[in-house]
């Protein structure tokens, strides 16, 4: 991973000094272009600053490399999910797909926490986490990767695997994260998704991008949980009712055996 270029894109001005320079060139270019005498001088100069300026500019990642950085390390996490619990598409739950999560890390306990909103108007921290949920009759399988974009010893898997039984609830939570900027401080909105155990404790917390379909997954697997213990209870009670009438099947033949047997003692 590119983590010197990273770490700039964090720290780094948004505009250096030889950006500067190397525009102010390419403007001095234009001018010379637009008189008849300085046009080559002119195409030379712009050529020259444009030259500087992506120079300059080279030193340090864009959003779309973080993105592109992103996406390699997290493009394979359901195929993954699914080889390390031994659960595919054919035991899937029809009722809930497998759920993708991402988001950038704004809860990192790790220093230092970088922070930029980026000039596509992205949020960025310099950790960040993605999560495949997979949902069978049973259970719910969690497997997700967290990193940081700026210390490659930062990087590892997070798994589990719950019952339905164990489960509560779905939730998203809305933080503020405050971002310093010189006598400014700038209040950044971030939101935690959670899937919380029945007894209290989180089977998964993990900061995430926030839309449409996080609100809808969050309400799609509360009302799954709810629904799949309920069905598991019925079939609990069924199966608890089917071996108490087996029981008493074999109790009541036990007693027609015994009585017959005394009846032929006689």
């Amino acid at each position: 991973m590119e983590t010197k270029r990273n770490i700039k894109y964090f720290t780094a001005p948004p505009i250096s000094i030889p950006a500067i320079v190397g525009w102010a060139i390419v403007l001095v270019g234009v001018i010379c272009m637009t008189m008849r005498w300085m046009r080559m001088f002119g195409i030379i100069a712009a050529i020259v600053g444009f030259a500087v300026v992506v120079f300059s500019s080279g030193g340090k990642s864009t959003d779309t490399d973080l993105e592109f950085q992103i996406s390699e390390r997290i493009k394979n996490l359901q195929e993954r999910s699914e080889k390390k619990f031994e659960v595919y598409e054919k035991s899937f739950l029809k009722m809930l797909k497998p759920i993708n999560l991402r988001g950038y890390d704004f809860i990192a306990k790790e220093e230092p926490l970088y922070f930029k909103k980026g000039a596509d108007g992205v949020n960025r921290t310099n950790y960040f986490a993605g999560c495949n949920l997979i949902f069978t009759s049973e259970k719910m399988f969690v497997f997700g990767r967290r990193f940081s974009l700026t210390d490659e010893t930062i990087d590892g898997d997070f798994m589990g695997s719950y019952f339905f039984n164990e489960l509560d609830r779905a939730e998203i939570e809305e933080g503020v994260y405050e971002a310093k900027r010189g006598d400014r401080t700038m209040e950044i909105k971030y939101y935690v998704f959670r899937i919380l155990k029945a007894d209290g404790t989180k089977a998964l917390e993990m900061c995430v991008d926030y839309g449409a379909d996080i609100d809808k997954y969050a309400e799609q697997i509360s009302r799954a949980i709810v629904t799949r213990q309920k069905e598991l209870a019925k079939r609990a009670e069924e199966a608890a009712q089917r071996r108490a009438e087996f029981r008493a099947r074999v109790e009541a033949e036990k007693a027609a055996d015994a009585a017959a047997a005394a009846e032929g003692n006689e």
